[in-house]
């Protein structure tokens, strides 16, 4: 069954935002969309309505943190999965700190993906429903 969720992957790189984008597909989310950078990610939050943002640590223009504390101002209904290579645990704490809802480390293999992806559906159902 389609999974009626909309998601956001957002990336300054084109790999990683068609890798995420193709696990999503394969796991039947319909409604996926993209951004390059943060100033795009917030026009599309606006127009796109996302439901679960996928977001990328370390960008250029506007980085992940700036985006993901003007999406909770903005939008706190909104899941973020904050993405990045960086794994100090100072940064890690600041992007929770911040309001993400979970942390994905890069690269990352399927199973961890999943987990990720299954917290980031069950954090926003409660959100629905409560």
């Amino acid at each position: 069954m389609p999974n009626t969720n909309r998601i956001l992957v957002v990336d300054d790189s084109d790999h990683v935002r068609i890798l995420v984008s193709k696990r999503l597909k394969h796991r039947d989310f319909l409604e996926i969309d993209t951004a390059q950078n943060g100033k795009v990610a917030l026009e599309k939050v606006k127009t796109f309505h996302p439901d679960v943002i996928f977001l990328d640590a370390v960008m250029p223009e506007m980085g992940g943190l700036e985006v993901l504390q003007s999406v909770k101002k903005d939008s706190p209904g909104i899941i973020i999965v904050m993405m990045s290579s960086i794994s100090a645990r100072e940064e890690i704490l600041q992007f929770k700190e911040a309001g993400a809802d979970a942390y994905l480390l890069k690269p990352f293999e399927d199973q961890k993906f999943d987990e990720v992806l299954e917290k980031a559906l069950t954090l926003l159902k409660s959100k629905k429903e409560g």
